[in-house]
């Protein structure tokens, strides 16, 4: 587990320290064009959405390796792997034990669903800034889907919360899962 959490505490370094980059260069322009604060902010909110998502990935390869009673070196294949944590956590929901293989089943759908949106974000060429009437705009395009999608603070922090919410949700069924196998002597999952 050590190599796991170290894994994750500097992948988090390393995006805040991006972002602190990002944010400092942005400061650093000439005193006669003001500073972008919406920009600054979008820059901000697109690390937090990685940050976050990179937690909901640990939290699920924590909570998979726990069920199925991996080794450190299982953990840090998987989560180094990108999208295997899901993949994972999905492969052994039909494993589970009836009681809990629909909270368990939603919380890979919930995951699926909050990581895709994430992917949106990370993938696309960001912050396009373009004139609308009422002040500015940011647009990204996104190349797989190609699609241009306006970019908006305030989504960006909400899927940031959304995304550090359902990373709660698998730690805590880490915890009930945990609790449960040693109240009830719970063998690994075949």
């Amino acid at each position: 587990m050590t190599v796991v959490a170290l894994v994750a505490i500097v992948g988090l370094a390393l995006s805040l320290g991006w972002q602190a980059y990002t944010f400092v260069r942005s400061l650093r322009r000439s005193a006669d064009e003001p500073v972008d604060q919406v920009m600054a902010q979008l820059i901000s909110d697109v690390g937090q959405v990685c940050v976050s998502a990179s937690m909901l990935e640990w939290a699920l390869t924590y909570l998979t390796g726990l069920i199925d009673n991996w080794d450190d070196e299982k953990h840090r294949k998987v989560f180094s792997s990108p999208g295997k944590p899901l993949r994972e956590y999905r492969n052994i929901v039909p494993r589970l034990f009836l009681d809990l293989r629909e909270d368990a089943a939603q919380l890979a759908d919930d995951a699926g669903r909050l990581l895709a949106e994430r992917h949106r974000v990370v993938h696309s060429v960001m912050m396009i800034e373009t004139k609308a009437t009422n002040g500015q705009l940011y647009e990204a395009w996104h190349a797989r889907t190609d699609t241009t999608w306006q970019v908006v603070p305030e989504d960006l922090s909400t899927l940031a919360g959304d995304l550090g919410q359902c990373m709660m949700e698998a730690t805590a069924f880490a915890s009930v899962w945990q609790e449960r196998a040693e109240r009830d002597g719970w063998p690994v999952l075949p």
